[in-house]
Formats: C-alpha cells, structure tokens, sequence
C-alpha cells in the first residue's frame, strides 16, 4: 500500500504514496545473512553455547488432544542430522568434516555450526522439531515490495457500472482466496481500534460524529456490506472470458481491466502469498508477537479513511518492538534429500503487480 510516515500513539498516521521501506523495523532484517545461527526457534542449537552443552530438552508434542513431553537431544536424531548434513554436502559437491562433540547436545550443536558453514552466507538455517525429530530447515528472504504495507482498498468499486463491479469483486475475492489475504473486519485489531473511535477521547464534537457514523457503516453499513461481498461472493466462474468480454468506456476502465488481466495468474498460484509467512525467529512465549503477514497484506475499504489511519499508526506503534514476518522459503532436509535449495520469484512478482494495482485503485 504505502510508506509509513512515524507517528505518535494516538495519532493517526497518514501513509505517504512513495516508496521508501527502509525506515520500518523489518525489512532491515531482510539485509541480514546471519540471523539464523543468532536467532533461531532451537536457540540452544544454534547460538553461541555455554560451555557445557545441554544434555536433554523436552519439547511438548501433541498427538490428538494429548501432550505429551519428549526429549529432542537423542542419539537417534543426532544421526538424523548427521546424515542430512553429509546428503547435502553430497549434493553440492563439497568436502563436509564433522568433529564429533562429548556428548550427544555437544555433537549437534556442532553440526548446526558445520551446515552453517557449508550453505555460506546467501542462505540461512535453522534447526526444528516436529513430533520429536529435529531436522535442518534451509531458509531465506524473498524482496520485498515498494511499498510498507499491502492494503487492497475496495472504495474504488462504488464508482463502477454494475458490470465492471461484478468483474472486480469476483477479481479481488478469487485474489484473497489464492492467497489466504483477509479483510481488516477479521482482524483483532480493528476491534480495538473500532473501541478507540468510539470512545473520542481526542475528538472535537464534530470529528467525533464523523467517526461514530464511519463506524456505523463499518460495522452495519454499506463499507460492511461491500467488505463482505468482496469476501464471499464471485460472481463469474470464467473470469479471463469476462474480462476479455468487457468493453472499457473510459480513461480509468481500460488501466483497471488491463491489470486484472495481468493480475489472472496470481488468482492461480500452486502457492500464495501467505504460505511463504515463515517466522524464523519463532519464540514460545514472546513479549512482543511478530507483525504476521496477514498485518501487513490485507483488504481494506479505503487507504485514506480514518481508521485505516489507526491501522498504519498500530502498525507504526508495533514494529518498532518487534519485527515483521516476510515471505521466506524454506526447504527442510533429510538423508534423503535429493535436491538444492531453491526458490521460485511468486512474492516478487505478486509485489510487483500490487504495487501497480493499488496505485490504480487508490
């Protein structure tokens, strides 16, 4: 959507049409190529250790309903992580060495230490459990688009003939099913900020009113109605024929069909973009919860109004505590792994036709 100016708590922040990301927590971590050996979801594997390496760690594994406590530093998946490390040393043609520790934790810290060295500085890795087994997880960042944040606003189609709304509400609902994108009514924060607007405590009498009856339509109104049909309905099974069919009447038509018709292929993807949101900096109890993906692309009625305002402030308030997700790929690996690492470009390219898109409609 837009480059986020900072604000004040309480203030709302208005988001600046130009491209200029780095300021924002976040994508400063995206210039890192160490992070996953400082910061990972096992961090006894794969930080610097304490002199006498962990002997045991119990992790909680769910079967059904059922939790059940499992210790992860065993010999069993020492050897699983021995022999991924050797498979892929295999696959990229290099010497792999490991130094066997005195102890099992010992051995696969020291492993961490060795497959960090081997995959060299363009590609980071991580070690996770699942179910008890730990195995190595090779990630890293996909770019980032121009803008800060991703709001897809949908005030645009109250100016349309009824046949081109059609088109574009099927359009934007087949875009947020593809790709797991949610409108700001599902979001917990929007709650919170519904609560502060009504509440108009730094209000003027008549700004207050303004608010209340936004509110009302956010909430009972037609911006609610439009968000929910954006959200469920689809009114044409063979949209690419629709679009074809569409005659454009005017100067804004024409750049509008032309980018959903580039757009098609991001209504069909084998992955979307939520699916890339890895959090490889994962924490159990954090203090502060990362900001998800979901935050930062979403579906909004308008780019301008005030709560879309709140929305970039919150936003503004929050990072600067903590960081945000971004699309990331991950290859996990076993001695069985018979390929590279490797990564498509989907999020590029899906940032580089938002950033054209929303321009469009905003």
């Amino acid at each position: 959507m837009c480059t986020i100016g900072r604000t004040t708590v309480k203030t709302a922040g208005k988001a600046h049409h130009r491209p200029d990301a780095e300021e924002c927590t976040v994508r400063r971590e995206q210039g890192r190529t160490d992070c996953g050996s400082k910061r990972g979801r096992n961090s006894f594997l794969n930080t610097a250790l304490i002199p006498l390496a962990q002997k045991s760690l119990t992790v909680d594994c769910y079967d059904g309903c059922e939790c059940s406590k499992i210790n992860v530093i065993t010999r069993e998946n020492y050897e699983f992580l021995r022999d991924s490390y050797f498979k892929y040393a295999l696959l990229l043609q290099k010497e792999a060495v490991h130094t066997p520790g005195k102890s099992i934790g010992e051995g696969i810290a020291r492993l961490y230490d060795e497959m960090d060295t081997l995959i060299g500085n363009g590609l980071n890795v991580n070690i996770e459990q699942e179910g008890g087994r730990l195995f190595f997880r090779l990630w890293k960042y996909h770019k980032w688009g121009s803008f800060t944040l991703y709001y897809f606003p949908v005030k645009f189609m109250e100016s349309l003939n009824p046949v081109l709304r059609r088109i574009a509400v099927t359009f934007l609902h087949n875009l947020m099913m593809a790709n797991d994108i949610c409108t700001i009514l599902d979001d917990d924060e929007t709650d919170y900020i519904f609560e502060v607007l009504s509440d108009g405590d730094d209000c003027e009498l008549q700004d207050w009113k303004g608010h209340m009856r936004l509110l009302d339509s956010y909430q009972n109104g037609k911006i609610n109605r439009l968000l929910k049909r954006v959200e469920t309905k689809s009114y044409y099974k063979n949209l690419p024929k629709a679009l074809e069919a569409y005659e454009p009447r005017n100067g804004f038509e024409q750049p509008l069909v032309d980018a959903m018709k580039r757009g098609l292929p991001f209504l069909t993807p084998e992955r979307g973009i939520m699916q890339y949101g890895y959090d490889a900096y994962y924490s159990e109890d954090p203090d502060f919860h990362p900001m998800y993906l979901q935050q930062q692309i979403r579906v909004v009625y308008d780019i301008n109004d005030v709560v879309s305002d709140y929305l970039v402030d919150y936003y503004n308030t929050y990072s600067r505590e903590t960081y945000d997700i971004t699309p990331v790929t991950v290859r996990d690996l076993s001695p069985d792994t018979e390929e590279l690492f490797n990564m498509d470009d989907y999020p590029e390219r899906f940032f580089r036709w938002a950033d054209e898109f929303i321009s469009l409609i905003s």
